[in-house]
């Protein structure tokens, strides 16, 4: 994990390099200001007085390059890291964008935003706290016992040295496994209260009128409760870790200065040098104080870092087996569709499948009207999903105008294809912004056009702005039905070849529904259509019926003769 959080910042070696130096000039200096200080007044006490002057000016140096490598260190560690964080934001989307639309209901909307900022945000602690810090401990502690060896005496080198190793190496790995679990709990913990959160907001009217906001409440209640005590139980650890690095470290200095003490009377060292290495143990604290606070956040990185990549590493909508070098020529009467032994399963407990189409063989000639009519589970929105690609066939073959529909461009399948879904998503903007989703250059008399052929005219322009309204998150301002005729005029926008409709005119009144699809009739010229439905009214546009149950087409019969035709199981 730490190899994969580090590739990220390879392009940024140069500015990370300068960060870590700069953060070595910065904790030599404050060792050497300590040093220099005590060397002064060591001085001092031993009749030799230095100038002043000198010494106070030559500190007032010493504390100002300090303060600017200071600056230096942390205005370059922290570019570097919310720079990477950006690529990473991008990165996560990105793995989001090539996974099959379906493959996403298996996450909550919630938890994935809790990895995409959260999670991503803790990340920070790895490019801006650690690096530069371990890198800079270890090269600081090196460089004070090299000169406690050669300005004093190798065993008060030695001393520090195991200090600092028992401090900076030691006490961390001691603790790191038991914090590592806990931070992983935390985390996947608040990604579920995120995930709770969103969901309460998107139900709040349904949980009002279930009278289900205690019971919300209280599973609120019982996810902080989980957190809380995974955060009490990482701050005792993390503080027992502190307590034992802050032991080690006044240990250390108290064993330089008894050393020292038992060499200055052997006359091994002068009182000077003493003085100066019980200064150098006592100033090294920060270099190392350093290495136990980004330790102390490590464990919650770490597992921050894996639900992210949990996502980045999920496997991707398949690339075509055979991509075609050009999409097959458009039919101006619509998309031609096949498709011969079909099948699909979902994921399921323990590994095992659930398979929900067993064998769909089925024709939908170019122009023609389809509506699949099935009970509740019989696979009719599975079948609309298999048909727009956001899930793939687990075996046999979907071909659109004699091109497999896996080998087709994404762009062209995007443009050929379009689905309403049940539940259309419309973001936070005004109507018009949300239908040139699907055209951004097509006109406000466009707009208008697909708005009166959904039957939707009179109600937009009954409102205040008309097609500049803004919806509200999710379209909370307009009915059910009222969404889904929107969506089914964004779809018509796009002119598709090959138009799924799921349930469009499921919360439609009988009156309006008949208006509507006599509308449509003249719109569907020149497209394929697919009527997943269980309303009667329908019927009368399709050129055929196809019933599903259990996953299998069971009967087919034309739609306007009504002429049926058994398929058997």
């Amino acid at each position: 994990m730490i190899r994969r959080l580090a590739a990220f910042a390879r392009p940024f070696a140069v500015p990370l390099a300068a960060s870590t130096a700069l953060r070595v000039v910065h904790l030599g200096l404050g060792i050497g200001l300590l040093a220099f200080a005590v060397h002064a007044v060591a001085q001092a006490r031993g009749g030799n007085a230095p100038d002043a002057a000198a010494v106070l000016g030559l500190i007032l140096l010493l504390a100002t390059a300090k303060g600017a490598a200071r600056y230096g260190e942390q205005y370059l560690g922290h570019w570097v890291a919310f720079t990477v964080l950006a690529r990473l934001r991008t990165v996560f989307f990105d793995a989001i964008a090539r996974q099959p639309p379906g493959v996403l209901h298996r996450h909550r909307s919630g938890d994935l935003t809790a990895r995409a900022t959260q999670d991503v945000n803790r990340i920070e602690v790895f490019y801006a706290h650690t690096v530069a810090p371990a890198i800079a401990a270890a090269v600081v502690s090196l460089g004070a016992a090299g000169y406690l060896a050669v300005a004093a005496h190798p065993a008060l080198a030695a001393i520090l040295l195991a200090g600092a190793a028992l401090s900076g190496l030691a006490v961390p790995a001691l603790w790191r496994g038991r914090l590592r679990e806990v931070a992983g709990r935390r985390q996947h913990v608040r990604g579920q209260i995120a995930a709770h959160i969103t969901d309460t907001i998107g139900g709040l009217r349904e949980l009002i009128q279930l009278r289900a906001l205690d019971r919300r409440r209280r599973r609120l209640g019982e996810l902080d409760a989980e957190a809380g005590s995974c955060t009490r139980t990482l701050a005792a650890r993390t503080a027992a870790r502190r307590a034992a690095n802050l032991a080690v470290l006044a240990l250390t200095a108290c064993a330089v200065a008894l050393a020292g003490a038992h060499l200055w009377r052997d006359r091994r060292i002068d009182q000077q040098a003493w003085w100066v290495a019980i200064a150098i143990a006592v100033a090294l604290e920060p270099a190392l104080t350093a290495v136990e606070a980004f330790a102390s956040e490590f464990g919650t990185t770490l597992a921050a870092a894996r639900r992210f990549f949990a996502i980045v590493d999920a496997a991707p909508a398949p690339e075509p087996e055979h991509p075609c070098p050009a999409a097959p020529p458009r039919n101006p009467a619509g998309a031609e569709v096949r498709l011969r032994g079909v099948r699909f399963a979902y994921p399921g407990p323990g590994g095992h499948a659930v398979p929900v189409l067993d064998g769909i063989d089925l024709d939908l000639p170019a122009g023609s009207t389809t509506a699949i009519l099935g009970a509740t589970g019989s696979g009719k929105s599975t079948l609309g999903y298999l048909l727009a690609r956001c899930l793939s066939p687990t075996a046999g073959t979907i071909t659109v105008d004699g091109a497999d529909l896996r080998d087709l461009p994404e762009d062209e399948l995007r443009r050929r294809v379009a689905l309403v879904d049940q539940r259309p998503f419309f973001f936070s903007g005004t109507i018009a912004e949300n239908l040139r989703l699907a055209r951004p250059d097509a006109g406000e008399a466009e707009l208008w056009h697909v708005i009166d052929a959904v039957e939707l005219g009179d109600t937009v322009r009954a409102l205040p702005d008309g097609l500049h309204t803004r919806l509200t998150e999710r379209g909370a301002n307009l009915s059910g039905g009222q969404l889904q005729r929107l969506a089914l005029a964004q779809a018509l926008l796009r002119r598709p070849a090959l138009l799924i409709c799921d349930e469009v005119t499921g919360q439609l009144d009988a009156a309006t529904e008949a208006r509507l699809l006599d509308r449509l009739r003249p719109e569907l010229a020149g497209c394929t259509t697919v009527w997943i439905t269980h309303r009667p009214a329908t019927l009368h546009l399709a050129d055929q019926v196809v019933v599903l149950e259990d996953g299998r087409v069971t009967e087919t019969r034309s739609g306007r003769a009504g002429a049926a035709r058994p398929t058997g199981g």
